[in-house]
């Protein structure tokens, strides 16, 4: 049994949707922020004390991409395309583009608007304009952003897309992309993964 730790809105959304999409069996562990603080046991599993984490028989990972592409292809699924299939390079770029360029901004915007309304703003700006990488991509019709499916370059970019909403930046999402994040909120295992 996969067990999956997280809290709220924490990135092991991504390892419980991924889940849910592959039909993994699962146990999710919800822990109180601050981890280190409410859990010092956490430590065991996690010595960063981070979140999510994951632990399936001896292995523990804490990447949530990491995790979510560990059960992915434990489960053999398409979620992951093979370098030889076309829409490879669409899929490795959008799979590190929600975490790696889309996520960042939002942290700048909801965590230092307290500290400098100056840099909350750089947040907000570069947010709509990394947006603009997907809505090139969408303008093409595709439902998906890679392979002409879904994959975890959906699940990676559309946990950004939710976690922008749950800090109150829903309003900086473009239309093209919040009719492409209401596809993913639509999907069975994305309503399962979130209603845990």
């Amino acid at each position: 049994m996969i067990r999956i730790y997280g809290s709220g809105g924490a990135r092991s959304r991504r390892a419980l949707w991924t889940c849910e999409e592959t039909g993994a069996p699962y146990e999710f562990v919800a822990l109180k922020m601050p981890v280190r603080q409410n859990h010092p046991e956490f430590l065991e599993v996690s010595p960063a004390g981070a979140l999510p984490a994951m632990e399936h028989g001896a292995i523990r990972m804490i990447e949530s991409l990491a995790i979510s592409e560990y059960v992915a292809r434990l489960r053999n699924s398409d979620l992951i395309v093979a370098s030889a299939e076309a829409g490879f390079p669409d899929y490795l770029q959008f799979l590190w583009f929600g975490e790696s360029t889309l996520a960042p901004p939002l942290t700048w915007a909801r965590r230092f608007a307290e500290h400098s309304e100056a840099v909350a703003e750089m947040g907000r700006t570069a947010f709509v304009q990394r947006q603009a990488v997907l809505e090139r991509a969408l303008a093409d019709g595709r439902t998906w952003l890679a392979a002409g499916r879904f994959t975890l370059a959906d699940i990676s970019v559309g946990y950004t897309l939710g976690l922008a909403r749950l800090f109150g930046l829903g309003d900086l999402i473009a239309p093209s992309v919040a009719a492409y994040e209401e596809r993913l909120k639509a999907r069975p295992a994305y309503q399962r993964a979130y209603a845990v």
